[in-house]
This record gives C-alpha cells, sequence and structure tokens, in this order.
C-alpha cells in the first residue's frame, strides 16, 4: 500500500510537472537518448531483415554494392569493433578534457555539457550504429547470407553516420568549451529559467504593489506542515499550489525558497484558513514539494547564477582577468534583465487579488549581492578587474528599472569601502574614481559620491585628486 502511494505520488509529480521540468527530469539522465536510439536501431534491423528476406529488396541494389557470406561476416565484425572503439575513445576523451576544464572553471558545467543535444544524440548515434551492427552480425549465417543485400549496405551507411557525428562532435567540445561560448549558453539558460519560473509561472499572480493586499496579511498563528525528509528545495508546483489554496480557501507562506536546504522535520509552509470547519488534506500540500539530494537550475536562478560566480573567481585564481572579466558581462546581462522583468514582491494573489501565497522573495540588491560579492571579495586587490567591475556596475544602472538605482549605488560604495587602495597607482586612481562617478551620475547620487570619496580619502595612503 505505501509503495502504491509513493507510485501515486510520483505519477502525479511528473502530470503537475512543466514542459520545461519534463524535459530536464528526462534528459538529465544520459542513458534516456542512448535507449531511444537503441529502439530506433532495432526497428531499423527488424525493417532490413525483413526487407532483404521477405520482400527481397536486396534485388533492386546494383550488382557492384552486393556483398557474399564472407565478406558482409567481414564487414560487419570489423564495424562492430570499430564502432566499439571509437565509442570508447571518443567519450573517455572529452570526460578527460571535461575533468580538467571542471577542475579549472567549476564541476557543475559537466551536467550543462552532458544535457547539451549534441553530446546526446552523438552518444545515441555511437551507440544504435553499435547495436544495429552488431545485431546483424549475430543474425548472420550462410544459408540467407546470399538473401542479405541491404544488410552491409545500411551498416556501412550507418557507420558514415558515425564518423559524421564523431567529427561535428569533436567540432562541439572544442566550440563549447570555449569560454565566451560555454558561459553564453550558461545564460540562455538562465535566461530560460527567468522566462519560466519568474514568469510564466509567478507573474500573472504577482501584485505589483503591496498595498494591493493591505489587511490580508494573517497576524496570528498559523497551521505549520513539517517536511519529512532533509535534502534541498529543487522545485514547488506553484500553480496547483494555488489552485489548492484557492479551493481550500487558505493563505500559504514558505518557509523555504527553492534552492535551500531543507531540514527534515523542519516546518515546510505555514498556511491560515479562514474557515475554521475547513479539512486540508496535508499530504497533497507535501506532494507539491519537490526534494532531491542536489540543487537543479530548473526553477533556482540563484544556482545558475552561482554558477557564473564560480567561474569568475577560479579564473581570477589562474591570473586570467579576460575570463572573469567576461564573465562579469555575462552576470551583468542575466542581472538587468531580472530587473527589467521582474516585480520584487512576495506576495501571489488569485484572480480575485485575494492573498494565496507569501514567498520567501528575494529584492535585486540580494541578487546583486549574489552575483557580484563573492567576485568583489576576491577583486579587492585588484584594481583592473575592480574598475571593470565598477563598470558593469554602471551598465546594469543603465540597463535596470530606477527603482533599483538605489541597489546599484550601495552596491558600488560596498565594493569602493573594501577595496584596498594601497595597491593602487595614480592611473588606477583615475580610472577608479571615474568608473565609481559614472555610477553615481547614472543613479543620482553625485552628493553621495563626494561624501563617500571624502571618507575614503581618510583611510587611505592615496591622494584624491577631483
Amino acid at each position: 500500500m505505501k509503495n502504491r502511494k509513493k507510485l501515486q505520488a510520483k505519477i502525479k509529480k511528473y502530470k503537475n510537472m512543466s514542459k520545461r521540468e519534463k524535459w530536464h527530469q528526462i534528459y538529465s539522465n544520459l542513458w534516456v537518448t542512448p535507449i531511444i536510439y537503441a529502439g530506433l536501431s532495432l526497428l531499423l534491423f527488424v525493417v532490413t531483415v525483413w526487407a532483404d528476406l521477405k520482400m527481397e529488396f536486396g534485388n533492386m541494389i546494383p550488382s557492384v554494392l552486393s556483398a557474399g557470406f564472407q565478406l558482409t561476416s567481414t564487414i560487419l565484425s570489423t564495424l562492430t569493433t570499430g564502432l566499439l572503439s571509437l565509442t570508447s575513445f571518443t567519450f573517455y576523451g572529452m570526460l578527460t578534457a571535461l575533468t580538467t576544464f571542471a577542475v579549472q572553471f567549476s564541476p557543475r558545467i559537466l551536467k550543462n555539457f552532458m544535457m547539451t543535444k549534441v553530446t546526446q544524440r552523438t552518444l545515441g548515434i555511437f551507440n544504435g550504429s553499435f547495436l544495429y551492427v552488431l545485431l546483424c552480425l549475430l543474425f548472420l549465417n550462410g544459408e540467407t547470407a546470399s538473401q542479405y543485400s541491404l544488410i552491409p549496405v545500411t551498416a556501412t551507411l550507418l557507420t558514415v553516420l558515425s564518423l559524421a557525428a564523431f567529427a561535428v562532435f569533436i567540432n562541439h567540445i572544442v566550440t563549447w568549451l570555449q569560454v565566451s561560448n560555454m558561459t553564453g549558453d550558461m545564460k540562455r539558460e538562465s535566461v530560460d529559467i527567468i522566462e519560466n519560473s519568474l514568469l510564466s509561472e509567478l507573474e500573472p499572480y504577482r501584485v505589483e504593489d503591496a498595498k494591493m493586499i493591505n489587511g490580508q496579511l494573517p497576524e496570528s498563528e498559523g497551521h505549520q506542515i513539517a517536511i519529512d525528509q532533509s535534502g534541498y528545495l529543487q522545485t514547488v508546483d506553484f500553480v496547483p499550489l494555488i489552485e489548492a489554496a484557492c479551493k481550500d480557501d487558505l493563505i500559504i507562506r514558505l518557509e523555504y525558497k527553492v534552492g535551500n536546504f531543507v531540514f527534515g522535520s523542519t516546518p515546510l509552509l505555514t498556511y491560515w484558513k479562514k474557515k475554521e470547519t475547513t479539512t486540508i488534506n496535508e499530504f497533497n500540500y507535501k506532494n507539491m514539494f519537490h526534494i532531491g539530494k542536489s540543487q537543479t537550475e530548473i526553477q533556482d536562478i540563484e544556482y545558475s547564477i552561482n554558477k557564473f560566480v564560480e567561474i569568475a573567481i577560479r579564473a581570477l585564481g589562474n591570473d586570467d582577468p579576460k575570463t572573469a572579466s567576461s564573465t562579469i558581462y555575462e552576470i551583468g546581462d542575466l542581472l538587468i534583465h531580472i530587473s527589467q522583468k521582474a516585480k520584487f514582491t512576495p506576495y501571489l494573489t488569485d484572480k480575485d487579488y485575494n492573498l494565496r501565497l507569501i514567498l520567501q522573495n528575494l529584492d535585486f540588491d540580494d541578487y546583486l549581492y549574489i552575483g557580484f560579492a563573492s567576485i568583489r571579495h576576491y577583486a579587492r586587490e585588484n584594481v583592473v578587474i575592480t574598475v571593470e567591475f565598477l563598470k558593469v556596475l554602471d551598465a546594469i544602472a543603465q540597463g535596470v528599472s530606477k527603482r533599483d538605482h538605489q541597489a546599484v549605488w550601495d552596491f558600488a560604495t560596498y565594493t569602493a569601502s573594501g577595496f584596498k587602495y594601497e595597491y593602487m597607482h595614480h592611473l588606477d586612481n583615475r580610472k577608479f574614481y571615474s568608473a565609481l562617478f559614472n555610477i553615481a551620475k547614472t543613479t543620482g547620487y553625485e552628493e553621495n559620491y563626494k561624501n563617500l570619496t571624502k571618507k575614503i580619502s581618510k583611510h587611505s595612503e592615496v591622494s584624491f585628486k577631483e
């Protein structure tokens, strides 16, 4: 009975997933695509055998392409060995390169690479071709060998396809492992998360102004639902959760946000009933929260940003300023996208503007801190990177909503105050303060800029010339 409930819960979980979540769930496993291609190769094997033995399509093939038993056997045995060696060599070399790359930048990029369509399809073509040739070799016998004409031709064509896939795959590795292409691919994935998690799921229910739910915030202690297991909160079925809250006439407050580590037996959510007589099925609400052993980027934009942060920090440690700068640019572009799209209010309502869900929400200054705080710390002695960093902050200030200008200026102040000025030359000094002044001018904090520079000059040995 217990196993049956678990199976029903898994089926319900899969049905409630968005199209992106289903794709991620399926293709995050590297064996799914090879199984699909293996099935296709099995179907192709059945079709070619049927065509040769029953329909005698082999008679339509020119005699120059026909092969006897001995030649067919030699071809198939050679191709079987060759395809297995090609598959082993390709993925051994790929994993060696990726392992080295992961150590240099971030181990979390391995999953991104393995989930690309070229990687998945290449592995599928290799395995499917090998399985087809192996089945043909096992099925081959001297009595019916004279009737086989399509099988050796098809096996040869599949080998040619595998060689073409090998060339495409090697080009894909070389191209993807270029930092600009890798970070660009990661940024596109992050934008997809924003579009799906922030916009498609949450924004239709999010209020633009907190004043719209005045008087609806509960003041009493609510009922809590505790989680049974510990782990990372990977995804939440927000739309079904809101629909269930409307049905039961509840106000729900989440105690964790997606990406947090949830400790067992701690409250997962708190709810308030408008009618005390309402009966709540707490098990159904638990099933809308999916706990796993690791973080995923399906709904967690913070996790995606942290991938960029790791790359930038390791680039700084490896004395690679160009990689660090380009990664900072990508983070800045992503933060602009977040500012333009998100409303940053934690309140979700139904169509009648009744409060239904209160989130553990992040504001724009939180995203700034997530994206840049660690980089600022490790670059506090590197004036070149810090100047580039301030230029990115100025670009962010120009691209974001005016609502977020104070957050940008506060972070610029935080960066300037924490920089070690004893490492600055007078040329660095000019570049540094020029970039800082541009941020102040863009955000409208010129007066604060003067106060900041006076404060800095008192605590450093660097003379400041305005």
